[in-house]
């Protein structure tokens, strides 16, 4: 790289943390810039990721929204690129992760379609026949199946986000997935 473009690069990068230390400060103008000139990097960064345009635009604005939501973590004494990278990285393999949580569960629900209802073997949509049977759930194993197994959280952050303990947030989602093992025709 030229040492020109190396400087401009450099002089970029110091913009950017300038303006998210006005940013922290609560300096909405800056802050306002920051997340424009960030959009396109942050873009750039997740193409990778993305199975297509609209998850392109769904895994942007997620990787946004994290560092609206955490930017008070940001040191301005460090450099706000490999802060920002690194917290781009963790949205995106977190919904990954999501990702092949949900491909795994349809695929095995899709191995016993016989057991289901017949007004939902006939439509052949997966994600209705799993929100039929999830709305049959009791609300609390409802809500630990979605918080560990669609929203992708640890046991630890989904009993926080549930206002229970990690145990009795394990016990309720071994209850969900009993239930519907057995309403799918699996191993109870």
């Amino acid at each position: 790289m030229p040492q020109s473009d190396a400087r401009t690069l450099h002089a970029d990068q110091q913009h950017r943390a300038d303006l998210m230390r006005r940013a922290q400060d609560g300096d909405r103008d800056a802050y306002r810039r920051l997340l424009g000139e960030l959009a396109p990097l942050l873009r750039a960064f997740l193409r990778r990721w993305a199975t297509g345009p609209d998850d392109l635009d769904d895994l942007q604005q997620d990787a946004l929204m994290t560092v609206h939501r955490i930017r008070h973590t940001y040191d301005p004494a460090r450099p706000l690129e490999p802060w920002l990278f690194a917290v781009t990285r963790r949205v995106a393999i977190d919904r990954l992760r999501r990702r092949r949580r949900r491909a795994h569960l349809e695929v095995a629900i899709e191995t016993s379609p016989d057991s289901w209802p017949a007004s939902h073997a006939e439509s052949g949509d997966v994600e209705q026949r799993l929100a039929a049977a999830l709305a049959d759930l009791p609300p609390r194993q409802r809500e630990a199946f979605e918080l560990l197994n669609l929203d992708g959280l640890s046991v630890a952050a989904g009993a926080a986000r549930a206002g229970t303990t990690p145990g009795a947030l394990r016990v309720r989602a071994h209850r969900a997935y009993a239930a519907l093992r057995a309403r799918f025709g699996g191993r109870a």
